[in-house]
């Protein structure tokens, strides 16, 4: 199928850095026109802590991107922190009475049933993705179709995505603010996760984890199904402030020491030193730093972030579920020695660890723009397991119909 996109924007509102990528999809091609990234202001935790600032940011963003593309846009996709989503699973389950399964009466209904039930159990939540990833029939028999086939009853497993509606309503507002439509808000592990999948046919299991600035996300697909996802509330943003509080240095100069000299491998030679300038009241001062010590402190939150995945990922490890590969991305994977840690610590098993790597490159050649790669790959592919909604325009926003026969 030829898919065709007009110029769009897709928007990535980090904790540290947000960044903008204008794109289209021409006959199925994905052509960048433009990408900018500037630091956060007005988020704190992925929520929206002081409106003005972010509106400005986000103005300067799409200002700057449009200028380089030498167009305006109409729409934007959004990809919001996953510390404002939530992932549950549940089975429902339809009596057939010995008769065939007909497609609206029985395969749609479920899918109803779900979503109303989840209504009535998150009454101030919107999902944001809707996945049916199988059917049963009899209890045991997994079906592709159950379509025509006689059963007594009929299972589905679903898995969703949400937020408040509260947080979603404020960035849809946003965006609606600056006269673009926002096309759909879209949750980031999901695509990242979607992106390692669709890029590794051969591949039947894959985890996605992505170690970013305030938290890190981790996505599971097994056996061609998005079955899992978590976030932890600890990134790289932790691993800077203890190194400063550990050592009594100021917040940037902690980073420095992060991305330049520290590592996730203890040295045991107390011998190697990195001397540090900082600067109070115009007086320069230098002080001595034991890599010995830093790499210890980085290691410690390190060590902690794969020690809860580890808690996370329990079922795997100990049903001894293998994984064809465990993919990363995020700031906080560029710590040195965080591959040959994780693959160290981290209890499920697997046979590589490697980079995320996203075909759609164009003329991005850093991996900062991930997120908006993996959100752009969301719309040029479509996955056959998750349901799409349509928006009722003579109603609220966010009343949605789901429906397998869209």
């Amino acid at each position: 199928m030829t898919i065709d996109v007009q110029p769009s924007g897709v928007l990535d509102i980090g904790s540290y850095q947000s960044k903008f990528i204008i794109f289209k999809i021409d006959k199925s091609e994905v052509y960048i026109l433009s990408k900018i990234i500037l630091k956060t202001e007005g988020i704190n935790k992925g929520f929206i802590s002081d409106l003005p600032k972010l509106k400005k940011l986000i103005n300067e963003l799409i200002g700057k991107a449009e200028d380089v593309a030498n167009l305006n846009i109409k729409k934007v996709y959004l990809s919001i922190s996953s510390l404002n989503c939530s992932f549950i699973s549940f089975c429902n389950s339809k009596n057939i009475g010995g008769y065939e399964v007909e497609n609206q009466k029985d395969v749609q209904f479920l899918i109803n049933d779900s979503v109303n039930l989840f209504k009535d159990c998150y009454l101030n939540c919107d999902i944001l993705h809707l996945f049916n990833t199988s059917f049963r029939t009899d209890k045991i028999n997994h079906i592709e179709n159950p379509t025509g086939i006689l059963a007594d009853t009929l299972e589905n497993e679903m898995h969703l995505v949400f937020s408040r509606n509260n947080i979603l309503k404020n960035f849809m507002n946003l965006i609606t603010s600056n006269n673009l439509k926002l096309k759909k808000i879209i949750f980031s592990p999901y695509v990242l996760g979607l992106l390692t999948y669709t890029e590794s046919p051969l591949s039947d299991a894959s985890i996605t984890i992505d170690f970013g600035h305030e938290k890190t996300s981790v996505t599971v697909f097994k056996n061609d199904n998005f079955i899992l996802s978590f976030s932890i509330p600890i990134g790289s943003w932790h691993v800077t402030n203890d190194i400063a509080k550990s050592l009594n240095l100021n917040f940037d100069i902690a980073e420095n020491l992060k991305i330049k000299h520290s590592s996730c491998k203890n040295i045991d030679n107390d011998i190697v030193h990195k001397y540090i300038e900082s600067e109070n009241f115009g007086f320069k001062s230098y002080k001595k730093i034991s890599n010995n010590i830093l790499n210890k402190i980085v290691s410690a939150r390190v060590e902690e972030i794969i020690d809860y995945i580890n808690q996370e990922l329990i079922y795997f490890s100990r049903s001894k579920q293998h994984f064809n590969k465990i993919v990363i991305t995020g700031q906080g994977s560029k710590i040195k020695g965080f591959f040959e840690l994780l693959e160290k610590k981290l209890l499920v098993k697997f046979l590589t660890i490697e980079k995320l790597s996203c075909k759609i490159k164009n003329n991005i050649i850093t991996d900062e723009f991930d997120v908006c790669l993996s959100v752009i790959n969301y719309i040029s592919k479509s996955y056959n397991k998750e349901i799409k909604s349509n928006s009722n325009t003579k109603k609220n926003f966010f009343h949605k119909l789901y429906s397998l026969f869209n």
